[in-house]
């Protein structure tokens, strides 16, 4: 099983002709409303790809937290663990997408920040945890403390305050912004080097259309490409790679072999609006497809 310790948030999408600069007003060409935060993203990708999963996360007492939870069980996610704050909001993010998939996101918190350590208790179990920084750090650090099986932080956003954390985790997945600002230099090799000293097994740093490279306490360091696709919108690109190395460790695959299947499935994901995860008979054809070409 996988656990997710994270965010739900509802997701306000503005498809734009171009990111507005500051002071510039632009007009929406489209607008969705949908469900997203990096840990619901998480949870929901990873059970479309067959997986068992459980999620642990904070929704308000409002429409959209009942949304939520409706939302969760439809896509065979135990919500057992699922808090609802009363008096507080659902979280909510609010993001622009450009007509190259490019966008910028600016997220409220809302229940997220209330999920709270105590909310863990007896909920943490499993054979892989991921987690992400949308929720406190003190949450995220009891449950990479306390739990027993494999564990994944995915660090965005990638303001770490308790690099305490790092040394608890068996695998951290930033993107290239969120390395830099983790190591806090322009200098790869160095950065590197620096997190590989702190975590217990691996740094991959997922490069979007150029795959990911996968680096190794052992001292493996390896560029794994990503096929490629016609990119129509990149958010959710990240949760979706994370969800799918989680499903494919959890089957049993090495690392290298998991990262280049999340590769595959985070590809396949950005060819169409949202950030959600495709389903398993989609990857499949995917598969097989990008196999005969």
């Amino acid at each position: 099983m996988i656990a997710v310790v994270g965010s739900y948030n509802v997701d306000v999408i503005l498809r734009v002709s171009k990111i507005p600069e500051i002071g510039e007003t632009v007009i929406a060409d489209e607008v969705y409303i949908t469900h997203g935060g990096k840990g619901s993203n998480q949870a929901v990708s990873a059970s479309r790809l067959g997986s068992h999963v459980k999620i642990i996360a904070a929704v308000g007492d409002d429409k959209h937290g009942t949304n939520a939870i409706e939302f969760w069980k439809s896509e065979n996610i135990d919500v057992s663990k699922v808090k609802i704050k009363n008096g507080i909001n659902t979280g909510a993010a609010y993001i622009f997408v450009d007509k190259k998939g490019r966008n910028i996101i600016v997220v409220n918190r809302g229940a997220n920040y209330y999920l709270s350590e105590d909310d863990l208790n007896n909920s943490l179990e499993g054979d892989i945890l991921l987690m992400q920084l949308e929720i406190r750090e003190s949450v995220v650090k009891k449950a990479a403390k306390e739990f027993n099986g494999i564990k994944i932080l995915n660090p965005a956003p990638a303001n770490l305050k308790n690099t305490e954390i790092l040394s608890l985790v068996d695998i951290i997945t930033p993107n290239e912004i969120e390395f830099k600002e983790l190591v806090n230099t322009d200098d790869f090799e160095y950065g590197l080097n620096v997190l590989l000293k702190k975590v217990k097994k691996a740094v991959i740093v997922t490069l979007g259309e150029r795959g990911a490279l996968l680096a190794t306490r052992d001292g493996k360091k390896v560029l794994i490409p990503s096929p490629k696709v016609n990119v129509i919108d990149e958010t959710g690109a990240g949760d979706v790679f994370n969800a799918a190395l989680s499903v494919y460790l959890e089957k049993g695959f090495d690392l290298e072999t998991a990262v280049e299947y999340a590769n595959k499935v985070a590809a396949l994901s950005v060819t169409k609006i949202g950030a959600l995860g495709p389903k398993l008979d989609e990857v499949r054809k995917f598969l097989e497809e990008i196999d005969n070409e």
